[in-house]
């Protein structure tokens, strides 16, 4: 029979723990503005071998891809677009992958969208790490000097005039000013701040699950600006002030969700968990039960209120929801019980 050291293990297996990292949005980790690119020298789709250092006196635009995701098609088509149009002007594209693979797959795309730049394989991501690569896709400028221009993170609705904009400024041809006035201008023309808020909600998504959390949340404080009744993001912020151990902050901004929403089913597991690790056991005891009826796969209320049950001297409880926990988990594939576990452990213990 597992005992309870047993099923806790295995409950809590899938929560990794780690220190948060501070790398922005728009940036690499390990390449800084102004900075000199690292070379490379790689095989390409053609089968000739592109050396970076061939491209020098070129603004060059890096496009890092990833393998059938809609946002690389759109930046591999939307780049292809922008660097088309300046026909004439010292720029290269160079698209770059590390799914090898994958290459009929882009075959099929390079064809099909009529993509003329040539694609670099980085099997061995040995580019990829110098660069530090935070998204996919990732669009690199790089000035005639080989220094890192600007960096633009995923594709969204204003990709293809942010990376002209960008382009025309590595080559002389905008001032700073210019730029940002284009950037600003441009800013307002697309989309609804609404549509803004999900964007940012997405990067800080993935930057979330690389448990790069200072820039997670400097993404989720962007959105809730412009979306000030979102509530996903607030909960999307709750859970970065909790897996970093910030509880009260984290109970600050449950108590503006359930004051909106009382029944709003994540919001009462995260509540329940964040009652738990601050101490307040009954409190949370009551939170996590009234979460149970509306919660469709709740390994993580389970795995709390065993917790709490063995704080108060229930072992027969205590392994019920334990083996509840565990149970739930192993049903959903442990997949889709991952992204509830996260809280299953606050901070990095």
């Amino acid at each position: 029979m597992l005992n309870r050291q047993v099923i806790v293990r295995s409950v809590a297996a899938f929560v990794v723990a780690a220190a948060a990292l501070t790398a922005g949005a728009d940036e690499l980790r390990n390449v800084k503005k102004g900075e000199t690119v690292p070379a490379c020298k790689l095989p390409s789709i053609s089968g000739a071998v592109v050396e970076s250092e061939g491209l020098k006196g070129n603004v060059v635009v890096y496009v890092c891809l990833s393998a059938e995701q809609k946002r690389s098609e759109l930046a591999a088509v939307d780049s292809q677009g922008v660097v088309g149009a300046l026909a004439g002007e010292p720029v290269r594209l160079v698209h770059l992958t590390a799914d090898v693979v994958q290459k009929a797959y882009f075959e099929k795309l390079r064809g099909d969208n009529k993509i003329t730049a040539e694609l670099m394989f980085d099997a061995d991501r040995a580019f990829y790490g110098k660069l530090g690569l935070i998204a996919f896709p990732t669009t690199i400028v790089v000035d005639k000097e080989g220094k890192l221009s600007n960096v633009i993170s995923l594709h969204g609705s204003d990709y293809k005039n942010t990376l002209d904009a960008y382009v025309r400024f590595a080559l002389g041809k905008l001032t700073e000013k210019e730029l940002a006035d284009r950037l600003t201008a441009k800013a307002s023309e697309h989309g609804s701040p609404r549509s803004a808020a999900s964007a940012h909600r997405a990067l800080a998504h993935l930057m979330r699950e690389k448990k790069q959390y200072a820039g997670a949340k400097g993404e989720l404080e962007k959105g809730l600006a412009l979306d000030p009744t979102n509530v996903e993001i607030m909960l999307d912020l709750a859970d970065i002030e909790f897996v970093t151990e910030k509880y009260e902050e984290c109970e600050s901004i449950l108590g503006r969700v359930l004051t909106a929403q009382p029944e709003h089913r994540r919001g009462k597991q995260l509540h329940g968990a964040c009652l738990f690790r601050m101490g307040k056991v009954d409190e949370a005891r009551g939170v996590l039960e009234s979460a149970l009826s509306l919660n469709p796969s709740p390994q993580v209320v389970h795995y709390y209120l065993g917790l709490i049950a063995e704080q108060k001297g229930e072992k027969d409880k205590a392994l019920e929801h334990y083996r509840e926990s565990l149970k739930r988990f192993v049903e959903a594939g442990g997949g889709s019980a991952a992204g509830e576990a996260k809280y299953a452990r606050g901070g990095s213990r």
